[in-house]
C-alpha cells in the first residue's frame, strides 16, 4: 500500500470511517503487490498463487491445512518451495543435513539413521550444502506411505485391577503444533506403582464404574467418559490417533501444515466417546454409514478442559450431521461437575439454563467449513436435536460396533 493511502486511513475519524463516501474509497483501495513471496529480495523468486486456491477463494494455507483433496505434484512442489525457505532463515539458496533432517521431522516423515545416512549418500550434498532442487528429487523418489483410514491400531492393555480414572496419568511429547506432538496415556498400578501405557480408544471403558454406587444396578447412571480433543476456546484440530499404537492424541497434519479451524475457536469441549465406533458397515439414518471414528461428544458446560483430559459427562441429546456423505453424529452432553448439571435432565432443558446454545452449535458445525472453501453440512431429522433417550441408544449401538470390531482375528492391529 503506497504511503499516502497508508496516511489516508491512519487520519479518518470515527465519524468519515463510517460514511458512504469514505467506505467507497476504502474499498476501492487496492494492494499493489498481490504475490507470495518466499523471503528472497530476487522478485523473481516470487511466485503467483496456486491457481487452485484462487479458483476455490481461499488463501494458499487454507488449501493446504483445510483442503481434503490430495496435491497435485505442481502444488506440493511449491508448497514445499515455501517450506523449504522458511527453514533456510540466512537465504543462502541451501540447507545443511542437519536442517534438513529437522525439516523432515517437522513435515511428519519418520526416519531412522540409516534412513538419515541413506538420504545423505542419495542426494550427495556438496560441502554439506543441499538445494531444494536436490531435497526434491530425493523427497519424490521416496514417497511416504500414507496411513489408511480403515487401518486401525488395536493395542490395549488387560488390567490386573478394574481401572479407576485417579491412576489414569497423561503426558505430553513432542513439540506443540508440530506433527511430533503427541498425549500419551498411562496406568499407574497402585499396588506396584508400575506404570502401563495405555490407550485412551480402548482402555479407558465407556461408562463410569463408581466405586459406590448411589442407585440400583438396573437403573442407568449417565455417566459417561468423555476425551476433550479441542479444548472450547481453542481451534487447533487434535485427533485420537486411531492408526497409532495406544492411539495417543495428535493434531491432524495435512502435507505437514497442522491443522486448525479458520472458522474460529470452538465454542465448547470438543472430543470423543471411548470405547466406540461409527462402522462404515452399518446404515443409519437417511441411508448414511458411519464414518470409521469414534463417536464425537460435545461438552456443553463452563470449564474448559485440557487436551486429553477425561471427565465424567451427562448425556443429554444428540445431533445428527452429514459430513461427505457419512453420519457424523454429535452427542451433546455437560460434565457431572459443572455447576448447572443438575438442573440438566434431558435436551429440552438445555435451552432454558443456556440459551442460545444448541442454535449455536447447530450453526457452528453447518458453516465451519465455507471459509475453507467447502459446502455447508446437513443435518439429518431436520437438524433437530434428539433427546437423551435416543442418544444413548446410538452411544449403545457404537459401543457394541467398536467390540464388534475388537473381536475381528484378535490382531492387535486391523
Amino acid at each position: 500500500m503506497s504511503e499516502n493511502k497508508a496516511t489516508l486511513i491512519e487520519g479518518m475519524t470515527e465519524k468519515t470511517l463510517h460514511s458512504p463516501n469514505t467506505m467507497a474509497e476504502v474499498a476501492s483501495l487496492h494492494v499493489a503487490n498481490s504475490y507470495i513471496g518466499t523471503g528472497l529480495d530476487n522478485s523473481v523468486e516470487n511466485v503467483k498463487p496456486l491457481p487452485e486456491a484462487c479458483k476455490r477463494n481461499v488463501t494458499e494455507f487454507d488449501l493446504v491445512a483445510y483442503g481434503k483433496d490430495e496435491f497435485t505434484l505442481s502444488m506440493e512442489k511449491k508448497v514445499m518451495a515455501r517450506m523449504f525457505s522458511a527453514f533456510d532463515v540466512t537465504q543462502l539458496g541451501y540447507l545443511e543435513e542437519r536442517k534438513i533432517e529437522h525439516m523432515c521431522k517437522y513435515l511428519g516423515r519418520v526416519m531412522n539413521e540409516d534412513d538419515v545416512k541413506q538420504m545423505k549418500s542419495e542426494i550427495n550434498a556438496i560441502d554439506g550444502h543441499i538445494t531444494f532442487e536436490k531435497f526434491w528429487g530425493w523427497w519424490c523418489s521416496h514417497p511416504e506411505v500414507p496411513a489408511k483410514k480403515d487401518f486401525f491400531s488395536m493395542v490395549s492393555v488387560d488390567f490386573a485391577v478394574p481401572y479407576h480414572q485417579q491412576q489414569l496419568l497423561t503426558r505430553e511429547t513432542g513439540e506443540l503444533y508440530t506433527p511430533s506432538y503427541r498425549v500419551l496415556y498411562y496406568f499407574r498400578d497402585m499396588e506396584t506403582g508400575k506404570e502401563l501405557q495405555v490407550s485412551p480408544w480402548h482402555d479407558i471403558p465407556l461408562y463410569v464404574r463408581d466405586l459406590v454406587r448411589t442407585k440400583p444396578a438396573s437403573l442407568p447412571m449417565n455417566r459417561y467418559n468423555f476425551i476433550c480433543e479441542i479444548p472450547k476456546w481453542t481451534r487447533a484440530k487434535f485427533e485420537i490417533a486411531t492408526g497409532e499404537p495406544f492411539n495417543p492424541i495428535k493434531q491432524d497434519i495435512k502435507n505437514g501444515v497442522p491443522r486448525f479451524y479458520k472458522h474460529g475457536d470452538m465454542m465448547w469441549n470438543y472430543g470423543a466417546l471411548p470405547q466406540t465406533w461409527e462402522s462404515t458397515d452399518v446404515v443409519f439414518e437417511g441411508g448414511y454409514v458411519g464414518d470409521n471414528d469414534p463417536i464425537d461428544a460435545i461438552e456443553i458446560g463452563m470449564t474448559q478442559f485440557k487436551v486429553g483430559q477425561v471427565g465424567a459427562v451427562k448425556v443429554l441429546g444428540i445431533l445428527g450431521m452429514i459430513d461427505d456423505g457419512q453420519m457424523d453424529w454429535k452427542v451433546i452432553c455437560i460434565s457431572h461437575n459443572d455447576p448447572i448439571c443438575r438442573f440438566l435432565k434431558d435436551i429440552h432443558d438445555v435451552p432454558k439454563f443456556l440459551p442460545g446454545c444448541l442454535d449455536a452449535i447447530h450453526e457452528w458445525f453447518r458453516v465451519y467449513k465455507i471459509c475453507q472453501g467447502g459446502v455447508e453440512n446437513k443435518f439429518v431429522f431436520n437438524g433437530e436435536f434428539k433427546d437423551k433417550s435416543f442418544a444413548m441408544k446410538v452411544i449403545d449401538e457404537s459401543h457394541y460396533m467398536w467390540g464388534n470390531l475388537r473381536k475381528i482375528n484378535k490382531k492387535e492391529e486391523v
